[in-house]
């Protein structure tokens, strides 16, 4: 098992495209187009190095109900052993949704 170490990067860029993910109920797979990335205070940041490309991550559903592809999105997500995951249950001001770009 690999093992990844504790790391947080705030993201921003819009939705392109969004589908059930095939292997967490509840969940959805957003390919994202990436276009501002930065470190969070106290970890390590191992997502900006994605900044001007697109990138998969898993949301909970429930967060991006109305989210459409051309959405504007700003999140904080980690890397995983099984991919890139946006936090759960973000705080005030973690998530931000944009429905028009």
């Amino acid at each position: 098992m690999v093992q990844v170490v504790e790391n947080l990067t705030r993201l921003s860029g819009h939705l392109v495209a969004r589908e059930a993910h095939p292997h967490r109920p509840g969940w959805d797979v957003v390919v994202v187009r990436i276009d501002d990335a930065g470190p969070v205070a106290d970890k390590a940041d191992l997502l900006s190095r994605y900044k001007g490309g697109d990138l998969s991550v898993a949301f909970r559903s429930e967060l991006l109900v109305g989210a459409s592809p051309g959405a504007r999105l700003t999140f904080r997500a980690r890397l995983t052993s099984n991919g890139v995951l946006a936090e759960p249950h973000p705080g005030d001001g973690d998530l931000l949704i944009n429905p028009h770009p």
